[in-house]
């Protein structure tokens, strides 16, 4: 690129991402301009910036990203799995349910989503392949759906606008499965004799499923611009590159004890994390492939997109060979 590109950023907050936002991560031929007005990934709009190809990059939640390439929006993929959530974690049921097990599920009311969130397809197709569960035999209680679904569920709409707890305690499901980032509606749902967990073991399960499959769930990717793909070939491997390093100035500062992060022996913490878990956080396509392709998979078997897809067609081109 001969003359300067500017790219509009979000001002992303998370801890791996904070260094490229700060301007720690020089890009030749680049300039990042962090916005607190980029669009926000987990809205989607058909007349927004998003289809028309209006912005430089994205947050975006990833079970927005097969069915906006299927609607042909001006969007594409970097593979920087800027989130990652252990997913499990999200499942809550009230205790005069009967719902001890994943199987208990089966025939129960679920408070969910259908399409648009990842958390909630990551869990369906948890469900259904690893533990076995008939996801077709549960009432989905759902409050909006963000795209069209090209299958039949078992649909219950959700009245007005509740929190978790609420849709509990009123009885309108028996089990909520949707993601959760409020401390107080955690603190109830962890602490409150009404409620229980679907996985008490929660975090030896995850770590069963990333040691079994390599899945750490990422529940939100970057995505830019298509124009800009288009105009300029090799901007987003320059992206994926400066996301790397972003990455990594952040486990350095941590590791040089430099980090602002209020969590005691951070540093030893990560070192342990590295020792037993190598880097969760992996961007890349091919140490991501098995992650890619399930949840690709679940896409196409939950009816949220029509076709199946290939890397080529989701994915920035000078990104493949990561």
């Amino acid at each position: 690129m001969a003359d300067e590109v500017e790219v509009l950023i979000p001002k992303l907050r998370y801890d791996i991402t904070m260094p490229l936002v700060e301007g720690r991560v020089p890009i030749d031929g680049v300039k990042l301009v962090p916005s607190s007005s980029a669009p926000n990934g987990t809205v989607m709009n058909a007349d927004g910036p998003l289809a028309s190809g209006d912005f430089g990059l994205v947050d975006l939640n990833m079970g927005n990203l097969l069915p906006a390439i299927e609607a042909g929006w001006e969007l594409i993929a970097l593979p920087v799995f800027s989130k990652r959530k252990p997913v499990l974690t999200f499942v809550f049921c009230r205790a005069d349910a009967g719902i001890r097990s994943p199987q208990d599920l089966e025939g129960k009311r679920v408070y969910s989503t259908i399409a648009g969130s990842a958390i909630g397809m990551w869990l369906k197709g948890l469900l259904q392949h690893r533990y076995g569960v008939d996801i077709d035999s549960i009432t989905w209680v759902v409050s909006r759906t963000s795209w069209p679904v090209y299958r039949e569920w078992n649909v219950q709409p959700l009245e007005g606008r509740k929190g978790v707890v609420e849709v509990l305690v009123d009885g309108d499901a028996d089990a909520v499965m949707v993601d959760i980032s409020d401390r107080a509606a955690f603190e109830t749902l962890e602490n409150d004799a009404r409620f229980n967990r679907l996985f008490p073991n929660y975090v030896e399960e995850d770590r069963r499923l990333y040691d079994e499959t390599g899945i750490f769930t990422p529940v939100h990717i970057i995505a830019m611009s298509k124009k800009l793909d288009r105009a300029h070939p090799d901007l987003g491997a320059k992206l994926f590159a400066a996301f790397e390093k972003s990455k990594a100035l952040a486990y350095d500062d941590v590791l040089n004890d430099r980090a602002g992060f209020s969590v005691v022996y951070l540093r030893e913490r990560l070192l342990e994390q590295q020792r037993e878990w190598g880097d969760p956080f992996v961007h890349g396509i091919t140490p991501n492939k098995n992650t890619i392709d399930t949840f690709f998979s679940y896409n196409y078997e939950q009816g949220i997109v029509k076709g199946r897809y290939e890397y080529e067609q989701v994915f920035a081109r000078s990104t493949l060979d990561t």
